[in-house]
């Protein structure tokens, strides 16, 4: 695969459930991986921590496929600023 926020979350996907990355597929349903809510909070976090943004509650509740994880991923990655980071970012004024 040469998607590398599908990678990534595929490899998060399996550090969560504790099974094979490559037993997890695009098209694999999350509930029939036995993700439960507590699988869903652990997951939203590490992707969180990954990607390093912030996946709201309402697109979390949509999420059915291990693909609707990457398009909503890749949706706000590519909403973020582009080279946003805290040394970038400006100083208030005093």
């Amino acid at each position: 695969m040469s998607d590398p926020v599908a990678e990534k979350v595929i490899a998060t996907l399996a550090s969560v459930k504790r099974i094979p990355a490559d037993s997890i597929k695009l098209d694999t349903n999350l509930q029939e991986m036995g993700i439960d809510s507590l699988d869903v909070f652990s997951l939203v976090f590490e992707l969180e921590n990954a990607f390093q943004i912030s996946i709201p509650d309402d697109d979390v509740r949509s999420i059915k496929t291990v693909n609707d994880v990457v398009q909503g991923i890749k949706k706000l990655l590519a909403a973020a600023p582009s080279g946003a980071s805290p040394s970038s970012e400006p100083t208030p004024a005093s």
